[in-house]
């Protein structure tokens, strides 16, 4: 039902004759026009609009005016977003893994400051589960947030004061977070500083068997302790020239304050069934970093119908990890130093041309990455080298996508990006030096269509994940006297072919995907000759076929809204694996258990504003390319909520997370001669409490967008 509110328009007539009397018919119409409009209070307009729609290949879930306002912060609300999942510490769109993030256009560079943003800010959140050419070919999902609109000048300000006390294991991690926001005539200036304490501890046992001419057991329990404090300093300016002119630059600081890791291995270790060691290795790791800069600046603007945005941005970071491995054992004790250390540079530039042409848009740009990195490690072991690493990669890219309405016939689009990427890897100390050269094309495809109240979209595009290069450093990393790690400086760029489908009807929506995987990035063990485990980083010889179904509710009955999600993963694959047992001296491993995730997210929206949330998620046992988790993890959590003052300045929110200790995972894996199984169990059991408090605030209008993304991330 729409209602309309305007005017009454009344009419009087009058002859020459009775002047006097229509004068008065005149002032009486008037008259009933002011009490029809006096006796009118209020308009109220009802309506069957669903939170979620599907517009093209994407998912558009509204946040204003809707329970999901009050999640708290935005990474608390992201995993109840359909289409969505994970957790606050690690965000996943359904089917297809880590997204990248932007917000009001602008790429999303530290994840901390989701923790930052407000959930009553946000507007709406788009999710892309197979973004077009204008995005870098390794990116398989995109959430873009949009916030609220501010209107106004003067100056804004807002806090926010974050505690959380571990009810298991008596630890605390603060964070809070002071920004300042002044707009005048067109110039927008705007700064934050931000200041969390990390504090994570993870609980596990291992078990690891591993046969060569021997067999090896070692069993024991391992516990990590990760600590660290950080500030992030962030300010900027945007000036709105003109409605088709806008400029402004933004620099991120992060002063890293001090960390410190801890592991502890306490192991027996048994060869042929026969108890032969205990291992006692306490592992201490001091990390220092330099101030990480990273700055964006940009010009958004039209020329007649021509629309221009160009990113540059620029980004450097460094750490350095002294580290020192104490270890006692029955047969040796043993002490070992090392140091690592690495410093990275990367230039970006994008640029996206946009036309309005025949029915739709066309969508055409370039974007150059240089990225510089130097990596170093030294050890005290004369049987593990020494690695002093120059890595220089360079990427140059041209796109171009086309998307056209035809009405009721639906929309199109179809794409295609071109990237180059130069590759040097050179070891000082060994000279060795690596240069690779790629050129590849990927294409991407959509079409969506409304067939009455269902609307309907089927995309298809071919991505590339390149590994980290953490992942593609040679040298090797000192564990244990049982255990080492390194990367592949040899590793190939993994490809997937995706094929991707969406419904929607009112509160419902179905999302299937198929993907096939082409040199899958794992790792791997190898028995070294001093019966030592070496994991490595290596790529899958079989293609990884990976289906996905998944179908998401949000209802709204009353005071009470859910927003569900059930669906399974499943993928298929084998493996012949070596192992000395079998006649053949190989054994075929499968990998296809499926993974089911069932969550619900239950508000309940209260008088005097006050929300209750209830929420509840769920993810089966099953196979993760060759990992494989036997537990059934499931997370059950309480919220309260109440707002003060006008406009609801002042929230208060207090939670607690993992009321039935049930978050864990129990990983191994199969691989031939060496197995292993670790099960996990997180520090979890938490209670939080926020408060929020905002005072005249007015949002930045930066407009940046950022460049050099995936190289961003690799980094």
């Amino acid at each position: 039902m729409i209602t309309c509110l305007g005017f009454l328009s009344a009419f009087a007539q009058k002859s020459s004759q009775e002047q006097d009397s229509a004068n008065v018919v005149a002032t009486t119409t008037s008259d009933q026009m002011i009490d029809k409009m006096v006796e009118l209070r209020e308009v109220v307009v009802k309506g069957s609009l669903p939170n979620t729609r599907l517009k093209g290949g994407s998912m558009i879930t509204r946040v204003e005016g809707t329970p999901l306002a009050s999640s708290g912060t935005v990474d608390e609300m992201l995993v109840k977003i359909p289409g969505m999942t994970g957790s606050e510490d690690k965000l996943e769109v359904l089917g297809k893994g880590t997204p990248v993030i932007y917000i009001n256009g602008r790429l999303l560079r530290d994840d901390t400051e989701l923790k930052r943003l407000r959930s009553d800010e946000i507007r709406d959140v788009e999710v892309i589960n197979n973004p077009g050419a204008q995005y870098d070919a390794s990116v398989r999902a995109v959430v873009r947030i949009r916030t609220k609109k501010h209107k106004g000048d003067g100056l804004g300000l807002d806090l926010m004061a974050f505690t959380e006390q571990d009810l298991q294991y008596n630890f605390n991690t603060p964070q809070g977070k002071l920004g300042l926001n002044y707009r005048k005539n067109g110039v927008d200036v705007f700064g934050s500083a931000y200041y969390r304490h990390m504090d994570y501890r993870q609980y596990s046992t291992l078990e690891d068997i591993y046969k060569s001419s021997k067999t090896f057991l070692q069993t024991g329990p391992y516990t990590m302790t990760w600590r660290n404090n950080t500030m992030v300093y962030t300010a900027g300016v945007n000036w709105q020239i003109s409605d088709n002119h806008s400029v402004g630059v933004r620099a991120d600081i992060t002063h890293y304050l001090n960390g410190t890791n801890k592991v502890i291995y306490d192991e027996d270790v048994y060869e042929n069934g026969n108890f032969i060691d205990h291992l006692n290795s306490v592992q201490t790791s001091e990390e220092s970093k330099p101030l990480g800069w990273l700055t964006n600046a940009y010009y958004n603007g039209n020329v007649g119908k021509l629309n221009v945005d160009f990113n540059f941005d620029f980004m450097s970071t460094a750490t350095n990890t002294s580290r020192n491995n104490v270890e006692k054992s029955l047969i040796n004790d043993d002490f070992v130093l090392s140091e690592s250390g690495t410093n990275s540079r990367l230039f970006a530039g994008k640029l996206v041309l946009s036309y309005p042409l025949w029915k739709g848009e066309l969508k055409a740009g370039s974007e150059v990455t240089l990225v510089k990195r130097h990596n170093t490690y030294s050890i005290d072991k004369s049987a593990i080298a020494n690695t002093d690493d120059d890595i220089k990669e360079n990427t140059y890219a041209a796109f171009a996508e086309y998307a056209a309405d035809f009405d009721k016939y639906g929309t199109a689009q179809l794409g295609l990006r071109y990237e180059h990427v130069l590759f040097d890897c050179k070891d000082r100390l060994a000279s060795d030096n690596l240069h690779r050269t790629t050129n590849d094309f990927f294409p991407t495809a959509s079409y969506s269509v409304g067939l009455g109240p269902v609307q309907l979209a089927l995309a298809y595009s071919v991505k590339i994940h390149r590994p980290s290069f953490f992942a593609m450093n040679d040298a090797v990393t000192y564990i244990s006297r049982y255990s080492l790690q390194a990367g592949n400086s040899c590793l190939k760029n993994q490809m997937d072919r995706e094929l991707t489908f969406n419904a929607s009807w009112r509160w419902l929506t179905l999302t299937a995907s198929y993907d096939r995987c082409k040199n899958g990035i794992t790792q791997w063990s190898y028995l070294e000759a001093n019966d030592a485990v070496l994991v490595k980083h290596i790529n899958i010889d079989k293609p990884v076929n990976t289906y996905s179904l998944y179908l998401s509710a949000t209802p709204r009955v009353g005071i009470w809204s859910l927003n569900a999600t059930a669906g399974v993963d499943k993928q298929h694959f084998y493996l012949d694996v070596d192992d000395n047992a079998s006649s053949t001296g190989l054994r075929r491993v499968y990998f296809n258990t499926p993974v089911y995730t069932f969550n619900a997210f239950n508000t309940f929206s209260l008088k005097n504003d006050w929300k209750i949330d209830v929420n509840f998620m769920f993810e089966s046992h099953g196979h993760s390319l060759i990992f494989y988790d036997d537990y059934n993890n499931c997370r059950l959590g309480f919220v309260l909520q109440k707002s003060f003052l006008k406009d609801k300045a002042l929230t208060l929110r207090a939670s607690i997370v993992d009321v039935l200790h049930r978050n864990q995972t129990n990983e191994s894996a199969d691989m031939g001669n060496y197995s292993f199984i670790q099960r996990n169990k997180f520090s979890k059991h938490k209670l939080a409490l926020t408060l929020f408090y905002r005072f005249n605030t007015a949002k930045s209008k930066y407009k940046g967008t950022g460049a050099g993304r995936e190289a961003q991330g690799r980094m």
